[in-house]
């Protein structure tokens, strides 16, 4: 179902090589709703059918703490660590306790200069997989 999203060209955040799968899909809005906390969701601006559901780790697990190769990070050109947000991805399944994150996929997102990338890890401790709720 498709519905018309509001937003101001100072909104977009642009991913210069797309997400993976999703390389062509290089600019997005992310929206809140106070009755869908702690999740947001992240449309694509020229298909706003492609949406994905976005969670802050941290919300959930206290202790994420992904080993992030500098060189990826550069490409955000971050002069703060406090520009970073930090989502994944959300996987939702019909019994919601079954709903899980990807944290071998981190996105980051600087907030002053409006980029993102979603930086793929080897971190044995994670997976694509983790359990949302306990």
């Amino acid at each position: 179902m498709s519905h018309i999203l509001d937003y101001r060209p100072e909104d977009i955040i642009t991913f210069p090589k797309g997400l993976p799968g999703f390389e062509q899909a290089r600019e997005f809005v992310i929206y809140s709703r106070a009755e869908h906390a702690p999740f947001h969701c992240m449309a694509n601006v020229h298909d706003q059918d492609l949406q994905f559901i976005l969670i802050n780790p941290l919300q959930f697990q206290e202790s994420y703490d992904p080993r992030i190769p500098p060189h990826e990070l550069r490409e955000l050109d971050v002069k703060d660590p406090r520009e970073l947000l930090l989502y994944t991805l959300v996987t939702f399944a019909p019994e919601l306790s079954d709903s899980t994150a990807n944290l071998l996929g981190p996105i980051f997102i600087n907030i002053r200069t409006r980029i993102g990338k979603q930086i793929v890890i080897d971190d044995e401790r994670y997976s694509v997989r983790e359990r949302i709720l306990r």
